[in-house]
C-alpha cells in the first residue's frame, strides 16, 4: 500500500488516551499499533500517546483560581496543541472504566472553549 503524500504544514496531530491505567492493556496496545501503522502508511498523520497517569482527581477549585497543577496544564496544552483525539477504552457492563470519565471530566474542565455565536462549550 502506497502512503498518501501530504505537504509538511498539513501534519494532523492527533492526541491519544487510553481509557486504562495498566501499562499492558489492551486500549494502550491499539494506541501503540494506531502510532506504528500511522508512521508506515499515513503521510502527514501524527499520533502522540498521552498519559493520563499523572492527572489528580477533578478539583473544581482551581477552575476559579485561573492555575492548574503542572500535570494537568501539561496536559492541556497537549490536548489544545492536537487537532484530533483517539480514545481508546475499556467496556464495563456496558459503560466506560471508571478512570476513563474521571480524567475526561479533568480535561473538559481544563479545555474546553467556548465559541462565539454557537453559546456552547465544545
Amino acid at each position: 500500500m502506497e502512503a498518501a503524500s501530504v505537504t509538511a504544514s498539513s501534519i494532523i496531530r492527533v492526541a491519544a488516551l487510553s481509557g486504562s491505567l495498566r501499562k499492558s492493556s489492551y486500549n494502550r496496545g491499539l494506541i501503540r499499533s494506531a502510532i506504528e501503522i500511522s508512521k508506515t502508511s499515513i503521510n502527514g498523520l501524527q499520533i502522540e500517546y498521552i498519559d493520563i497517569s499523572p492527572l489528580p482527581l477533578l478539583n473544581t477549585d482551581l477552575e476559579g483560581e485561573g492555575s492548574f497543577p503542572p500535570a494537568v496544564e501539561a496536559f492541556r496544552q497537549k490536548i489544545l496543541e492536537a487537532d484530533s483525539i483517539l480514545f481508546a477504552s475499556p467496556e464495563y457492563n456496558y459503560s466506560l472504566s471508571d478512570d476513563t470519565p474521571t480524567h475526561y471530566f479533568v480535561l473538559m474542565a481544563t479545555t474546553c472553549v467556548l465559541i462565539p455565536g454557537v453559546g456552547h462549550e465544545i
